[in-house]
């Protein structure tokens, strides 16, 4: 016979187990939801080496070293001929270029120049050789156009070694001289004490190790003071000057 105390736990029991059903979910234990994953971490890759021959490159020509201002000296500033105007039929000239780049902006630069010379010609058919002096002197803006290209392809850092767009105004003084820096004006004005021409250039400028630099460039001149010239003078050809500076440049 099941006693007292045994049917009250058994009748507890049952009553526990009618009620489980009953029970809300929130009231169940939640599972577990929490994922493990894994993963690579991916470095961005580092540029190749350069090689010997472009760090020597780039050593000489100061890819990665940035000026705002150029101070530039122009060694070959030469020229000579057989010329035959006025009493003078030998003639030639030496001096320097002396010029000063300012940078504008990363790409837009002004330039001035400066470039004395000396004059030897020859006074008559039978004359002795003579000495004289002349002033050329030029006032530019310049456009780098390829500049910042060259900078995202680490060719260049800002340093006045691009290709160039250029006006330019030039002037000549000296009443043996007959031209500008672009444009040579008729012997029969070779009198005048002074002279004004323009030009429009393409170039290119590229630095040569600390002190050094190249500047050439191309374009067509114009004449901005009278002019009358001769039919020996070629008036119907379009002029076209080109211009090379090599020597010494001093930036920062």
């Amino acid at each position: 016979m099941m006693t007292t105390t045994n049917s009250f736990a058994f009748c507890s029991m049952l009553a526990l187990l009618a009620l489980l059903p009953a029970l809300s979910p929130a009231q169940a234990l939640a599972p577990d939801s929490s994922r493990v994953s894994y993963g690579e971490e991916m470095l961005p890759a580092s540029p190749p080496p350069e090689s010997r021959l472009g760090r020597q490159y780039s050593k000489l020509t100061r890819l990665q070293t940035e000026e705002n201002r150029l101070w530039k000296l122009g060694l070959n500033n030469f020229s000579g001929g057989y010329i035959s105007y006025g009493d003078s039929l030998v003639f030639s000239g030496y001096g320097v270029h002396l010029a000063y780049e300012q940078k504008l902006r990363p790409a837009w630069s002004v330039l001035g120049e400066v470039s004395p010379d000396i004059l030897r010609y020859q006074s008559g058919n039978n004359g002795g050789v003579r000495t004289g002096f002349a002033l050329r002197t030029q006032l530019a803006g310049r456009y780098y156009y390829n500049l910042n290209r060259r900078i995202r392809k680490a060719k260049s850092a800002s340093n006045f070694s691009a290709n160039y767009i250029s006006l330019a105004l030039g002037a000549g003084f000296g009443r043996r001289a007959d031209n500008t820096h672009f444009y040579s004006f008729s012997r029969a004005r070779a009198s005048q004490a002074a002279r004004l021409s323009g030009v429009v250039l393409y170039g290119l400028q590229r630095r040569l190790g600390r002190y050094g630099f190249i500047d050439f460039n191309f374009g067509v001149p114009f004449a901005l003071s009278p002019n009358p010239r001769t039919s020996s003078d070629g008036a119907n050809i379009l002029p076209v000057t080109t211009t090379l500076r090599i020597g010494l440049a001093l930036g920062r």
